[in-house]
C-alpha cells in the first residue's frame, strides 16, 4: 500500500476547510468532529434528546404474554403477530440502513451524531421485537418461520426500500469515486430522507395503532408499554429529524432543485406508501380477524390522517378525503404529544421540554390535528 493510499483523506480529512459552514450532506470529507461551529442546533438538540431517552430491550418482563398468547382469541393473536412481524422486519432493516447510507454522503457533525444515535435506537427497537417473540412463545422458532412467510408484510416495505437501495448504491459509488458530487448524487440522499419521513410518519403510525388497539383492552401490557416507548422515540425524535433535515435542505439551491426534479417521484412514493397501508388494513381484517373498537375503515382513516400532513409538507394534495379529526382517539393516550408543535395559525408553540430541546420552527405537517 502506498503513502498516497494512506493519505487519501477519505477517513480523516486533514485539509478540511468547511468547518465554519458545512453542508448537511456532500460537504468535504470528514475531519475533526466539530462542536464549535454548530450550524444546525436543532439537529444537535435532537441528538442530545435521543441520548437522554436511552433504554434497553429487556426493561420489560414479557413472560406474562406467554399465557396470554395461548389463551387469546385467534383473531387477536394473529393481529398482534402480523403487526409485530412488520415492525420487527422494518426496524431490523432501518437499524442497518441509516449509517451505511448516510456515512457515504459526508454528513455534518450534527447530522452524523444524530443519525448514529437514531440508528442505535433502531437496534433497541428491533431487539425489543425479537425479545417479545423470544419470551412470549414456548418455541419462538415456529413463530419466526410464520413471520417470514407473510409476504403481505414484506410488500409494505417495497416502496421505501427501493428508494433506500438507490441511495445506498449511489452513495457507495460516490465514496469510491465512480460518480461525481452532482445533483443526481444529491437527489439520492434527499430522497432517502423523504423515504424515512414517509416510513416513520405514515407507515409506523399505522402499525402502532393496531398494537395499541389490542393493548388498550388490557391484554399484552408488557408489549404495549415497550411499543409505547418505540412509538414515542419514532414520533418525537425520528420524525422530527426527518422533517428538520428536509426543511434545512429546502432552503439550499440543491434542495430546491431536488424538490423540483423529484417532485413526481415524491408524490408517487407517498401515494404508494398510503395505498399499501390501505391494502394492509384490508388484509388484516380478512379471515375473521378483528380489533375491539376499531374497524377497517377507522384504521384506513387513521392512515389518511397521518399521511395528510406529509403530503402538505411537500405541497401535494392527497387524492383521499382527509379526516377533520383524529379517528382513533385512544392513540392520544399511547403517544406522547407534548412535543408536538401546532400550526402557527392555530396558537403559540409553547410545548417545550425545559432544558432539553428548543425548536426553532413550528411544524408544517398537521401534527396539530391532535
Amino acid at each position: 500500500m502506498s503513502n498516497k493510499d494512506l493519505n487519501s483523506n477519505k477517513l480523516f480529512n486533514s485539509n478540511k476547510g468547511d468547518y465554519e459552514k458545512p453542508s448537511l450532506f456532500l460537504g468535504e470529507p470528514a475531519g475533526l468532529f466539530d462542536t464549535i461551529n454548530k450550524q444546525y442546533p436543532v439537529i444537535w438538540d435532537l441528538y442530545k434528546e435521543m441520548k437522554q431517552l436511552q433504554w434497553d430491550e429487556n426493561d420489560a418482563d414479557f413472560t406474562p404474554c406467554l399465557l396470554e398468547f395461548k389463551s387469546a382469541p385467534r383473531a387477536t393473536y394473529e393481529m398482534m403477530i402480523l403487526n409485530l412481524a412488520y415492525q420487527w422486519e422494518t426496524d431490523s432493516m432501518v437499524s442497518r440502513a441509516i449509517t451505511s447510507i448516510v456515512s457515504m454522503y459526508n454528513p455534518s457533525s450534527e447530522l452524523w451524531a444524530c443519525w448514529q444515535e437514531i440508528s442505535s435506537n433502531e437496534v433497541v427497537h428491533a431487539a425489543s421485537y425479537s425479545e417479545i417473540i423470544r419470551n412470549s412463545f414456548d418455541d419462538p422458532s415456529v413463530i419466526l418461520d410464520e413471520i417470514l412467510k407473510v409476504q403481505e408484510s414484506l410488500s409494505r416495505l417495497s416502496a421505501v426500500t427501493n428508494v433506500m437501495e438507490v441511495a445506498y448504491t449511489r452513495g457507495h459509488q460516490y465514496a469510491l469515486g465512480l460518480v461525481e458530487n452532482d445533483q443526481e448524487t444529491y437527489n439520492a440522499i434527499f430522497m432517502f430522507t423523504v423515504a424515512m419521513y414517509a416510513l416513520e410518519r405514515i407507515q409506523f403510525m399505522a402499525s402502532f395503532a393496531v398494537t395499541f388497539a389490542i393493548c388498550d383492552t388490557g391484554m399484552f401490557q408488557p408489549i404495549g408499554k415497550t411499543v409505547q416507548k418505540i412509538a414515542n422515540d419514532e414520533y418525537n425524535i425520528h420524525v422530527a429529524l426527518d422533517r428538520e433535515v428536509l426543511r434545512n435542505e429546502l432552503r439550499t439551491e440543491r434542495g430546491k432543485i431536488a424538490m423540483k426534479q423529484c417532485d413526481e417521484m415524491i408524490k408517487n412514493l407517498l401515494d404508494e406508501v398510503t395505498d399499501v397501508e390501505t391494502s394492509w388494513a384490508r388484509f388484516l381484517f380478512t379471515d375473521g380477524r378483528e380489533l375491539v373498537g376499531v374497524t377497517c375503515d377507522m384504521l384506513i382513516k387513521w392512515t389518511h390522517y397521518n399521511a395528510a400532513g406529509v403530503y402538505d409538507f411537500f405541497g401535494h394534495t392527497p387524492e383521499f378525503e382527509v379526516p377533520k379529526t383524529n379517528p382513533l382517539k385512544y392513540m392520544e393516550e399511547w403517544i406522547d404529544i407534548s412535543n408536538i408543535q401546532p400550526a402557527p395559525q392555530e396558537q403559540d408553540h409553547l410545548n417545550y421540554k425545559m432544558n432539553v430541546i428548543k425548536r426553532e420552527e413550528v411544524s408544517e405537517d398537521f401534527l396539530g390535528y391532535f
